[in-house]
């Protein structure tokens, strides 16, 4: 496996680690279990020894220590440095690995040359699409080189993975790669850490009032999350819900991005918008539990890992029609499928979820909706994708 700019044991909730590196994490953490050997190469993070995450599962750090530091914007043209790095470790080791599963468009740059020189087959995952990105209104714009590689990787790998059917559509629709090549294929969830806590012990251990009404928003603070709407969202719900409160996990920033912080001052709402900075997601469950609902009014997602943290929580989810959400939201049971990223769509949705009642009921109604997204399933699932692949390779 490949995670060129991104280690999975990165601080979740920061610019560049998010739900890739629980992705990589928890997949090859089971593929471990079912007896594979998986190596994980990255450049992230200082030099190290390689270092056994799991089981049969290596996070090895390869090439020079300024790639590190180098933005991840410059990496593209360290593809060629990055992959003799690669190969010289396979080398020196005497490895012959069976399949390449590349993470990112830049990982896959690196895949496509492991591709050829080792001639194996490559699956590439690109957990966001630059075209998808460049959404209007979204605040993002990925260039045109990362967009036109991505097409290219596309093009020559031997199978692209999206997890979720929209995503699959987005790899149809913007980079003409033939429905037959793609395998769609969600991620997963931690069932076991991701639990109900119990809205009044879970509020009491985050030191929350007990009659606050809380929208929850995790993830990290990019302008495709819309936080912005939401927090406008927030002025438009307060009049009729005084006590309404949103409460953003995740950034780099403790105290919150400065320009969101004046919108929420210029909105007057300032006091009812409370940012956490990253925590450890082993004190996930308790926020997701603590809180009314989960918002995501994202412009775009390639799948949402939140969502399923949430569900799995007992927490009904406000969020837009993106990645996993069509697939997993039952409308009004488990939560709602806004009908876009205004504020004035967001404080609909927010409203229709705050007016359903029930704590615990709630919670054993809710969970139960995501019980077949576990990461065991996931990475069973991935293998059967892994071994048709070499199977048509062969």
């Amino acid at each position: 496996m490949l995670s060129i700019h991104s280690s999975p044991l990165g601080a979740l909730g920061t610019r560049d680690t998010g739900g890739m590196s629980v992705y990589l994490r928890q997949v090859s953490r089971w593929l471990g279990a079912a007896g594979h050997e998986v190596d994980i190469f990255t450049c992230a993070g200082a030099p190290a020894p390689p270092l056994d995450l799991a089981p049969s599962v290596r996070l090895i750090r390869i090439g020079p220590g300024a790639l590190a530091e180098m933005p991840k914007v410059q990496l593209p043209d360290q593809v060629p440095e990055i992959f003799a790095a690669l190969e010289a470790f396979r080398s020196e080791n005497g490895l012959r690995y069976d399949l390449i599963h590349s993470h990112y468009w830049i990982s896959a740059a690196v895949g496509a040359l492991a591709q050829v020189r080792w001639q194996r087959p490559h699956l590439v995952m690109f957990h966001t699409l630059g075209a998808a990105k460049n959404t209007p209104g979204s605040g993002e714009h990925e260039s045109g080189l990362r967009v036109a590689a991505e097409r290219r990787l596309a093009a020559v790998a031997d199978r692209v993975v999206a997890p979720s059917a929209g995503e699959a559509a987005h790899l149809t629709d913007l980079y003409d790669v033939p429905r037959e090549k793609i395998s769609v294929l969600p991620c997963g969830v931690d069932l076991d850490l991701f639990q109900p806590r119990g809205r009044a012990a879970s509020r009491q251990r985050l030191g929350w009032p007990a009659g606050e009404e809380t929208v929850l928003f995790v993830g990290r603070l990019a302008p495709l999350k819309g936080l912005e709407n939401l927090i406008s969202a927030l002025a438009l719900l307060r009049p009729r819900h005084p006590r309404l409160t949103l409460r953003v996990v995740g950034g780099d920033e403790p105290q919150g991005p400065p320009a969101l912080l004046r919108l929420a001052q210029r909105l007057d709402v300032a006091p009812a918008v409370h940012f956490a900075g990253r925590i450890e997601q082993a004190e996930l469950p308790y926020h997701y539990s603590a809180a009314d609902l989960l918002a995501l009014p994202s412009y775009y997602e390639s799948f949402g890992l939140v969502v399923l943290e949430a569900l799995a929580c007992g927490t009904p989810v406000a969020a837009t029609a993106v990645g996993v959400v069509p697939a997993v939201i039952r409308q009004g049971c488990n939560g709602i499928v806004l009908a876009g990223p205004q504020p004035d769509a967001i404080a609909q949705g927010v409203a229709r979820l705050l007016a359903l009642s029930g704590d615990a009921e709630r919670a054993a109604q809710i969970r139960p909706t995501v019980a077949t997204y576990g990461w065991p399933t996931v990475a069973a699932d991935i293998e059967k994708i892994f071994r048709d692949t070499l199977s048509r390779r062969n």
